[in-house]
């Protein structure tokens, strides 16, 4: 192998090194004194605080360090009502699969499972936007 291929892979792994690195907590903002913010959408609840949480953690590895956490707040920000919101993504999802098991067309018709299984998906795609928004206060400690 030739000195210039060695430095270009060489390149190209410190490239996808730093880029992979950061990418494990790119929603983390350094703050003052040391008190850091992290904040995260994600389609529900869990999610997003499970995202920030690993962020903030991952965050704190790089100083051998746990975060300590001074103030967390999880919001829901979507369009609807969060109760109707909820109920219509459970229904689409019962309705996709209930839709998905029966689904046969003959002759370019649509049979019933076909029809649910696509009124499934409308549901899901109303509600499936990222509608929490996980918001973290911490200190690595």
């Amino acid at each position: 192998m030739s000195l210039g291929m060695i430095i270009k892979i060489s390149a190209a792994l410190t490239f996808v090194f730093a880029f992979t690195s950061c990418a494990h907590h790119r929603d983390v903002r350094p703050g003052a004194d040391g008190l850091n913010r992290v904040q995260v959408r994600a389609q529900n609840q869990e999610q997003a605080e499970r995202s920030a949480i690993s962020q903030a953690e991952h965050y704190c590895e790089q100083f051998s360090k746990h975060p300590g956490f001074v103030e967390e707040k999880t919001e829901y920000k979507g369009s609807m009502d969060e109760a109707t919101r909820n109920t219509v993504h459970k229904a689409s999802t019962a309705a996709m699969i209930l839709g998905g098991t029966g689904a046969t067309a003959s002759r370019g018709t649509r049979s019933g499972g076909s029809v649910l299984g696509a009124a499934g998906t409308v549901g899901h795609i109303m509600t499936g936007g990222d509608d929490y928004t996980a918001d973290m206060k911490f200190k690595c400690q």
